[in-house]
């Protein structure tokens, strides 16, 4: 079923209301112009009826029946398309005008109770009938002009506003053009604005805040599958590679174990990698954290900063936690978070500096969860992007065997399953990184 069109819609709804309201106003005029006649077909009859009864009350001699005859005769000339007939008390005819023109259909009857008088010279009533003929051919004519008018003024509206709509339609066609010429490989193209009806101008707005989310995230979709080539392409030569080594090998035992320990590691880096998409792959599904009473933020800091001590100790770090909350969160994931924040400050921070954790709450039931380390602070215009899949500061990849760019990616994702999000702030030798959680 093929739908209508909008201007299909209009014309028809502007053609069925044209033709009501001519429909209805040429009734109007009709039965106006009806009722008109008809109320001078009865004052007419009225008139012709009142000046009978003056003939018949005059003078006596107007009584003689001969005489009588002929003012009636002389009265009914002056009314043209009158009729007269008098009858007796027993309703018998004692006088017509005309007898072969009695209107038998489409007159108007008129009945008068003649006087005494008269009644002695057997006039008992007087019935009066006016032909109507010629008014009904005027309604007749009348009401083909009307309708004629109807139909003629429908079809001019119609298509006058045909014509409107279709010149009002302009910019929609226009931007339907627009729309049909974009394509993937034009995404930085954009709808213009200009003499664009105000009527459509929030629509073109949000067509081109679409489009604008919409290159984003396929920049975003090319990177990210340029990284997640990058990052996979490297482990897998390098099984490749210790494979064809181990198979050359004269020494096939140590090389053997050898080589199956490497892949074995390169196997859990991949594993690794592949399991953090998936769980941020859950998490940009929608996946929400399950909450879990937790009396203090600061005990669980704690846990997570024992466990770094060694790492921190290496890099000859210190560490203190600030501040202390409590609240339901998920445990498990908070620690994920902790851990990677750490980790993060680790790699970056001064040696001999020191790391803070710090827990405070917020307005709204929120509270922020952050490490702040010092050290070479991080660009304007790499700051909005830390939190991005596989994206990393330096840009060299000098420690991808280690860290394949997906903790801050999903430091951000843990936080929006919390119904928060991640932020960061680098300047004067300090970066603090974290996340504001809601309660």
């Amino acid at each position: 079923m093929i739908n209508p069109t909008l201007s299909g819609r209009l014309i028809r709804w502007l053609a069925s209301l044209s033709l009501g309201v001519l429909g209805c106003l040429c009734l109007g005029v009709f039965f106006s112009v009806k009722a008109n006649l008809e109320t001078q077909q009865d004052l007419r009859l009225e008139k012709l009826g009142t000046a009978i009864q003056h003939l018949f009350e005059e003078t006596p001699t107007h009584l003689q029946p001969v005489s009588l005859e002929h003012e009636l005769e002389d009265l009914l000339k002056i009314n043209r398309d009158s009729h007269l007939r008098l009858t007796d008390r027993l309703g018998e005819i004692r006088f017509i005008s005309m007898p072969s023109a009695w209107p038998s259909s489409k007159a108007r009857f008129y009945s008068i109770a003649l006087p005494d008088d008269a009644q002695r010279t057997d006039f008992a009533v007087a019935e009066l009938a006016l032909d109507t003929a010629p008014d009904d051919a005027i309604l007749d004519r009348l009401a083909a002009i009307l309708w004629g008018a109807v139909l003629i003024g429908s079809a001019a509206i119609t298509l006058g506003g045909y014509l409107i709509v279709y010149f009002g339609l302009a910019p929609i066609r226009k931007l339907a053009e627009q729309t049909r010429s974009l394509a993937i490989l034009s995404l930085d193209k954009r709808l213009e604005t200009e003499a664009i009806p105000a009527e459509l101008q929030v629509l073109v707005d949000q067509f081109n805040d679409l489009l604008n989310r919409l290159e984003k995230a396929y920049q975003q979709l090319e990177g990210f599958n340029a990284d997640v080539a990058h990052e996979l392409r490297t482990p897998l030569a390098n099984i490749i590679a210790s494979s064809e080594l181990a198979l050359r090998s004269d020494d096939k035992d140590e090389r053997l174990r050898d080589c199956i320990a490497s892949n074995l590691e390169e196997m859990n880096r991949l594993s690794g990698i592949v399991n953090d998409m998936l769980f941020l792959s859950q998490a940009d599904r929608g996946a929400k954290a399950r909450r879990m009473p937790i009396q203090s933020l600061a005990r669980l800091c704690a846990e997570v900063a024992d466990y770094y001590e060694a790492v921190l100790l290496d890099s000859d770090l210190q560490w203190t936690i600030e501040g202390d909350a409590s609240g339901q969160y998920d445990a498990a994931l908070l620690r994920r978070v902790l851990s990677n924040l750490l980790s993060n400050a680790a790699r970056h921070a001064d040696q001999g500096s020191s790391i803070v954790i710090r827990v405070a709450a917020e307005a709204h039931g929120y509270i922020k969860l952050s490490v702040t380390n010092q050290g070479e602070p991080i660009s304007a215009e790499s700051l909005p992007h830390i939190f991005d899949r596989f994206f990393r500061v330096d840009t060299s990849r000098s420690h991808s065997d280690q860290n394949h760019g997906l903790g801050l990616a999903i430091v951000g994702a843990i936080a929006r399953m919390h119904d928060g999000e991640p932020f960061a702030k680098s300047a004067h030798g300090e970066t603090e990184i974290g996340v504001r959680l809601a309660g």
